[in-house]
């Protein structure tokens, strides 16, 4: 009888132990989400009624969408293909990046021989997101993409001689009565001259900016002060800040697709966060396409607090103007990364909004892909996207599909669990791939870009030095 027993008991543990050589952990449903292949794919329809706008006193939410879902008033719902926009992801990653990539630019994203790299008021048009604020006195309304990676905010003004096309109508100063020019002999000139060169030699009572970037294009204008107002999108009430630093576009060769211009968010003497010292404000990117996110200016209210997780921001007597925090490891289906903590006390990370897919280090991106593909064996590869995205699968055979669960950790044991949308992008049914890559020539580099952050509030107390991550209602 005995013998019986255990011959029962071996004969129910093998299929169990032995799944053609994947562990119990690879088949571990609770680290996966089961979702339908078609629910991948982005919507064509605008919901708006999803997502509610954080509201109380001392705040102000504007509504956020994404410039090609359906929401958006700026291309009608017209989204390039996943190649054009991986392709102007990495453009702006050269670009944006040039001091910390020791490589020439690949003659792929140069449109000409000669070209010199930008300061940071990015031509190139990866960024996603965009807002509507009022500029001016009385109010003039202009869309801008969001941008926590650049520094300036700037539109387009009239009179402008050759500027990109744009959905609002030009922001023109002279109906302004609070807006000012900057003189190019102030004090304040002097500051930007060095930053955002100029070769006018101060000829002019303007104080200019040329600037050519790396794909070819360029912008030229002026600096300016005026007030920018941030209403609620419910009409109730507003705030304002002035004067805040505007850079105004008179000549234009880059592509904003259909935008105004861009919301300067990083952490510099010269944006908007630091002119108006605005302490607090954080944002969520919807997820789907098809609902609105929202950014919020001034503190959440204390019940919400308690749902959110902070990680350092890190400071140094030599202070990045970026947000940059520290990483402490990526899970994949429950389990982590074969990488010593020492390894991740070598790396920059940093969280940018106007970055498309999220960048690492290729020892951290080869574990990822290699455990990723682990776990979705069963599924049929397909060809990559470019030379960026290597890890795609067809999935029309399929109506459903297994994807594991993603995992991000950072110090204070912050975890951030991306959902589907936040570890899958999809071209089409026929190439879904796995929405990270290679951080470019720089093995000590992590970059958290937009796609991980959809559908989750993220928190940047400028003040008290700290990022943070909480659940968002605009997924």
């Amino acid at each position: 009888m005995w013998i019986l027993l255990k011959a029962f008991v071996l004969f129910i543990w093998l299929p169990c132990s032995s799944n053609n050589g994947v562990s119990a952990n690879d088949n571990d449903l609770s680290h996966s989400y089961t979702v339908s292949v078609t629910s991948l794919l982005p919507p064509t329809v605008c919901n708006r009624t999803r997502t509610a706008l954080p509201q109380g006193l001392g705040k102000a939410s504007l509504e956020v969408v994404s410039k090609h879902g359906p929401c958006s008033t700026l291309n009608q719902g017209k989204s390039p293909s996943l190649e054009e926009t991986l392709r102007r992801d990495q453009q702006r990653l050269y670009s944006k990046y040039s001091g910390r990539l020791q490589k020439a630019v690949p003659d792929n994203l140069k449109k000409t021989k000669a070209f010199t790299f930008p300061a940071k008021i990015e031509s190139v048009s990866a960024d996603e997101y965009y807002t509507v604020v009022a500029i001016g006195k009385p109010k003039q309304y202009v869309s801008l993409l969001l941008d926590t990676g650049s520094d300036v905010t700037w539109t387009q003004c009239k009179p402008c001689i050759h500027c990109f096309q744009q959905r609002d109508p030009l922001f023109d100063p002279s109906k302004s009565k609070t807006f000012s020019k900057i003189p190019c002999n102030s004090t304040t000139c002097k500051i930007l001259r060095p930053l955002f060169p100029s070769d006018d030699n101060c000829n002019s009572r303007e104080c200019h900016f040329n600037i050519a970037y790396v794909d070819g294009s360029g912008n030229s204008g002026f600096w300016a002060t005026d007030r920018m107002t941030i209403q609620e999108a419910n009409g109730k009430g507003y705030f304002t800040r002035y004067p805040f630093l505007l850079g105004c576009i008179r000549n234009s060769s880059g592509d904003k697709s259909g935008a105004s211009g861009i919301m300067g968010l990083d952490r510099s003497p010269v944006s908007i966060i630091t002119k108006t010292k605005i302490s607090y404000f954080s944002y969520c990117l919807p997820s789907p396409y098809g609902s609105r996110g929202y950014i919020t200016f001034g503190k959440p209210n204390t019940v919400k607090t308690k749902f959110i997780k902070y990680t350092p921001i890190i400071t140094t007597p030599e202070q990045s103007e970026y947000y940059d925090i520290t990483l402490t490891g990526i899970s994949v289906g429950g389990k982590k990364l074969p990488f010593s903590t020492s390894y991740f006390t070598k790396l920059s990370t940093e969280i940018d909004s106007g970055a498309v897919i999220t960048r690492l280090p290729p020892p951290m991106y080869a574990a990822l892909r290699s455990a990723f593909r682990k776990r979705m064996k069963k599924y049929k590869r397909a060809k990559g996207a470019g030379d960026i995205l290597d890890t795609c699968y067809d999935l029309r055979a399929y109506e459903t599909v297994v994807v594991p669960k993603i995992t991000i950790h950072f110090l204070g044991s912050v975890d951030l669990e991306l959902d589907v949308r936040g570890t899958l992008v999809v071209g089409s049914v026929s190439q879904v791939c796995l929405g990270f890559a290679v951080y470019p020539s720089d093995t000590n580099s992590f970059l958290l870009g937009n796609v991980q952050q959809r559908g989750h509030e993220v928190h940047y107390d400028v003040a008290g030095r700290r990022l943070g991550f909480g659940p968002g209602n605009c997924s």
